[in-house]
């Protein structure tokens, strides 16, 4: 091209040179006017010339006619470790997300490109891909973190740098604003949020899609007292470690349904130490409940049930998240059947809109989504166990990671099945169907006769959850960025205005967030166990 534009330019002054000869050297004075105008007209046009060709083209064809910007989407996300499985499914859901919106043109003049950073489930893990991220000025917004653990020490740096964040699974309800003293005493319910005047905003960029811990404990509750009958309930609570607001929040939800707890009990959840699992089996003998309410890992969960399975009580249990984990059915074995488990989230057989989104994901990552088990964490939630401080927080010394990991393998858990267990009721129509069950929310129940063709729940809930998460984002972007040079500072806040401010169908639901950043419609998901498999038998659907 400079070659050109030089060659351009000596053939210019070439023919400049030889009209002036012809000027003062030959031709009489009376033409001299006459060849003065030819010489300023060529000088004229040769200059527009070489300005065109020194410039690359016409200014119709200049660089902000032409070049595509390239936005960066972030991804917050455990990829190694035993959290691989999980972290991988988020992010080729959010790969699936960007490339459909490259392909399609979602943003013009602009392209995506994803920065996928590993936090190994850790806070310092999250804390460097907080920095690395925030640092980038490309960014427009964070989908993640999963674990709230992880948020908790993410949130503060992104939101500093005013960007956009949306996790899909974080439980604690904290993040949110929802505190014990934003909660109304004078409510019938301890889970109602009390006046906006009594609730901040600790994060004002933050958006999640998941429910929190004070909705799973209620509806845990709902469906232990008023949809399977039971009246005479133990809780065993694994500490800040798995879950005390959990505990706590599901005994006195119990109580106002009208249940009688029998007793808490207060354990080391993250162990499994055997001289305390046969106390805790000791006062249920004497208690004598007619179900169990476990707030605990899978490990201290599994040496339980098979006591309990040895030397009784014959009684039910109803975990928490972290019984949401391939291991507790593993080594509690034939003891385990018909357990249930309480989770926040639908798996996608049960959200009607999930079907094109599980057959673009299957169709490029089918070898990711063929395993029986995974190694640790919850099977289809992102969330760590609950996400309270510790779940997820691996052997002291490891070393945080850092950027994409190769981890494949997101875990498989089992498709939808039939009826339920230990009392509850005949479902009452396909997965899918919204039932109202007396107090504003929609329920539905897992049939018998259900059996979607692709056994979609290969793919983790959380998933699709991302996958949304990563559209509130990219349609946000939609609709500040075209016309723009950069992602300056004005652009990112406008950006967290337009996900506040949004609202579309996705694959999970309605898409959309109040005031504070929680989603308009939660899920909570209650799971039996039927041969080392979990089971969806009932979705209670919140708005």
């Amino acid at each position: 091209m400079s070659t050109a534009r030089n060659l351009l330019g000596r053939n210019v002054l070439g023919r400049l040179t030889a009209v002036l000869g012809r000027l003062f050297v030959t031709g009489p004075r009376r033409r001299l006017f006459r060849l003065l105008a030819g010489v300023v007209a060529v000088i004229v046009a040769l200059v527009a010339v070489l300005a065109v060709a020194l410039t690359g083209g016409s200014p119709a064809d200049g660089p902000s006619a032409t070049r595509t910007r390239t936005a960066t989407l972030g991804l917050i996300a455990p990829l190694s470790a035993d959290r691989a499985s999980v972290g991988t499914a988020v992010r080729n859901a959010v790969r699936l997300a960007v490339d459909e919106a490259n392909v399609q043109g979602t943003i013009p003049g602009w392209k995506v490109r994803l920065s996928v950073q590993d936090d190994l489930s850790r806070p310092d893990g999250g804390a460097r891909a907080a920095g690395t991220l925030a640092a980038d000025e490309s960014l427009i917004g964070v989908v993640g973190p999963l674990s709230s653990t992880v948020a908790m020490v993410a949130l503060p740096t992104l939101d500093a740098a005013g960007i956009a964040v949306v996790s899909p699974s974080n439980s604690q309800p904290e993040l949110t604003g929802i505190t014990p003293s934003a909660l109304s005493a004078s409510s019938t319910s301890s889970v109602v949020p009390a006046s906006p005047a009594a609730r901040g905003r600790p994060y004002r960029t933050y958006f999640r899609l998941s429910g929190t811990d004070v909705l799973a404990a209620r509806d845990a509750a709902e469906y232990a007292v008023r949809v399977i009958g039971r009246h005479r309930i133990a809780v065993v609570d694994g500490g800040p470690d798995f879950g005390t607001s959990l505990a706590q929040r599901f005994a006195t939800e119990a109580t106002r349904l009208g249940a009688a707890v029998t007793g808490t009990h207060r354990v080391d959840g993250s162990a499994d130490d055997t001289a305390e699992v046969e106390q805790v089996a000791r006062y249920l003998r004497a208690e004598a409940p007619d179900l169990v309410y476990v707030a605990t890992g899978q490990a201290f969960a599994g040496k339980l049930r098979e006591e309990l399975a040895e030397h009784g009580p014959a009684v039910s249990i109803l975990g928490s998240d972290g019984l949401f984990d391939p291991h507790y059915p593993e080594q509690a074995r034939d003891a385990a059947e018909g357990d249930l488990v309480a989770d926040l989230g639908a798996p996608l057989s049960a959200l009607p809109a999930a079907g094109r989104f599980a057959a673009a994901y299957l169709d490029r990552w089918p070898a990711e989504s063929d395993s029986d088990s995974a190694g640790g964490g919850d099977p289809r939630s992102g969330e760590p166990h609950g996400g309270e401080p510790g779940r997820d927080a691996p052997a002291a010394g490891a070393p945080a990671g850092g950027g994409a990991s190769s981890a494949d393998g997101p875990s498989a858990v089992s498709p939808p099945g039939g009826g339920s267990a230990g009392g509850s009721p005949a479902a009452a129509g396909p997965a899918g169907d919204g039932q109202a069950d007396g107090g504003g929310h929609a329920v539905v129940s897992a049939s018998p006769a259900a059996s979607p063709a692709p056994d979609v729940d290969v793919i983790p809930s959380v998933a699709a959850y991302a996958y949304d998460a990563a559209q509130a984002l990219l349609r946000a972007a939609a609709g500040v960025l075209p016309g723009q040079d950069t992602v300056d500072e004005a652009a990112r806040a406008a950006i967290v205005t337009a996900v506040g401010q949004g609202r579309f169908p996705g694959v999970t639901g309605d898409v959309g967030f109040d005031a504070w950043g929680d989603p308009l419609t939660s899920v909570v998901t209650v799971y039996e166990i039927r041969g080392q498999r979990f089971v969806p038998v009932w979705v209670h659907r919140s708005e």
